[in-house]
């Protein structure tokens, strides 16, 4: 629910005028929390198969092919994301369910991608996990573009780095806790996949049933539905633009040294024990993340700023990937988990905020969001990956990883609208 208590503030984050627009009020730090806890469902599901719980699976389905099945389901889910969220941003612009307009697309999404989930662990057949992760991704397209836009319709300006914390730090509490509970309560393959994809359908509920979606009014309407399908035009939305590729290629470079991490430990480091030091290392990224996380949306909306923040999550997270790629030891593995904590918390606090002040059209909010979503999902990390490891080692890999994340933090600074 929304607390309507006090008026909007004056935000003067943006450096030219905003178009008109109706202005929300302030949310509850209740509505936050359940904000939160839905996020933290759907980040279950999307970051535990891609860190650790995929890699596990391939491990045991095709041991001798284990990094090119890995690098295939992960690609593929990439693939679903990236055609479905567009597509369904634009449906959910246009659902007309009163007070459901976003939710009825959480509940649909939720059901699906968690149930789906649940199975996947219990398959030994790629053929039958491709369909059910293909599936799994679907659903999630359709959390993701609905929660995404909740912050456009709902939440003021001057409390937007607050909610994109509240949707970006769930994300590593869901990496974080997930993985105790695949690595040390349910550690069987198909069990942690069934307690995961029912666990997040379970995180939901409280954001389902306390909350109610307004209703579009005036011009924020959305018009026809094959108008919506073209995509917003370079020429007067190059701000738009430049937040997409450097979302992009932040979260690519992140992820091409993340996924293959678990590789690293074992085939790099030799450590005695994989699962347990991807554990701890996790758990340090977590304390740093948890703390960046909340301060970073904090000081950027009482400072009025956000690109900077940006460059600095990317450049801490260049230089996480620099250590292992310089300094390969278990040691310097901790440093460069600190590190990549700090950086990533400070850009999920910072960067939603940031993309959600410069959407093109606010009748095609959903649309406009699940572009940038979807871009994000392009297939570059697990490209990437299998291009450097097949002529190098993973010390280039996270060489290459660290350049990437470094140029999507410069480019952010081609955004002029946003200081």
């Amino acid at each position: 629910m929304v607390n309507v208590d006090r008026a909007h503030e004056p935000d003067p984050l943006h450096t030219r005028a905003a178009p008109s627009d109706p202005v929300p009020s302030r949310v509850s730090i209740g509505w936050l929390l359940r904000f939160a806890l839905a996020w933290f469902g759907l980040w279950l599901l999307i970051m535990l198969p891609g860190q650790f719980m995929t890699a596990k699976l391939a491990a045991v389905v095709a041991p001798d092919g284990k990094v090119a099945l890995t690098s295939f389901l992960i690609g593929e889910a990439s693939v679903v994301i990236l055609v479905a969220v567009p597509v369904l941003g634009v449906l959910s612009d246009r659902t007309r369910l009163r007070g459901w307009r976003r939710r009825a697309w959480v509940l649909g999404g939720f059901l699906l991608a968690g149930s789906s989930f649940a199975l996947v662990g219990f398959q030994r057949e790629p053929v039958t996990i491709a369909v059910l992760i293909a599936l799994v991704s679907l659903g999630q397209a359709a959390v993701l573009v609905a929660l995404s836009a909740v912050i456009a319709d709902q939440v003021p300006r001057f409390q937007r780095g607050r909610a994109s914390a509240a949707m970006g730090v769930p994300q590593v509490l869901a990496l974080a806790i997930g993985m105790v509970v695949v690595t040390m309560l349910v550690p069987d393959v198909g069990g942690s996949w069934a307690i995961i994809g029912l666990l997040a359908i379970a995180c939901a509920v409280p954001f389902l049933l306390g909350s109610r979606d307004p209703q579009p009014q005036g011009d924020a309407v959305p018009q026809r539905f094959s108008a919506a399908l073209r995509i917003p035009p370079l020429g007067p939305n190059h701000d738009y633009y430049w937040a997409m590729t450097s979302r992009v290629l932040v979260n690519a470079g992140n992820l091409v040294g993340t996924t293959y991490l678990l590789f690293f430990l074992s085939d790099v480091l030799a450590v005695d024990d994989p699962d347990a030091g991807m554990l701890v290392l996790i758990l340090v990224y977590l304390v740093a993340c948890g703390f960046s996380g909340w301060l970073g949306g904090l000081l950027s909306d009482r400072l009025r700023i956000r690109r900077m923040f940006v460059l600095v999550a990317a450049a801490l997270q260049a230089t996480a990937a620099l250590v292992l790629a310089v300094v390969p030891t278990w040691d310097a593995s901790i440093a460069a988990a600190v590190l990549l904590g700090l950086g990533y918390g400070v850009f999920l606090s910072v960067d939603q905020a940031l993309v959600t002040d410069v959407l093109p059209d606010r009748t095609n909010r959903a649309r406009d969001l699940g572009l940038i979503n979807a871009a994000q999902h392009l297939p570059i990390a697990p490209l990437v990956a299998w291009l450097v490891l097949s002529v190098a080692g993973y010390r280039e890999l996270y060489a290459v990883a660290a350049v990437i994340m470094l140029l999507g933090g410069i480019l952010i600074f081609r955004v002029r609208s946003v200081r």
